[in-house]
């Protein structure tokens, strides 16, 4: 219990924005505003979503000939005018290497 409470309480990872990644929901392409690995903030969907809903997505990385969707599914935080904001479960247990280096590629200026 007092780990649970200590992880709701933890900071916030600071939050990214990489050129090469967008979410797919319901087969419609979606922004990402900005993320971190517990969190995303998706711009365009509904502003009848409410928070607690469950959202299933795909994460969709885009490379210069490579092209990878990463299905999740997460939980809605809040939805307001800044978009809708996901805690969700990573798509792989290598997620974390996977942004770092898409992270790295994006500050190069690779694509």
């Amino acid at each position: 219990m007092q780990a649970q409470m200590a992880a709701q309480n933890a900071p916030a990872s600071p939050r990214f924005t990489l050129r090469n990644m967008h979410v797919m929901v319901d087969g419609k392409p979606h922004p990402i505003v900005n993320m971190n690995i517990q969190e995303v903030l998706i711009g365009g969907l509904p502003d009848w979503m409410a928070a607690g809903q469950r959202l299933e997505f795909s994460f969709v990385i885009t490379l210069k000939d490579w092209e990878r969707s990463l299905p999740t599914y997460g939980v809605v935080i809040k939805n307001d005018s800044a978009g809708l904001d996901v805690r969700y479960t990573p798509p792989l247990p290598s997620w974390r290497n996977i942004l770092m280096k898409l992270l790295t590629e994006d500050s190069r200026g690779q694509k």
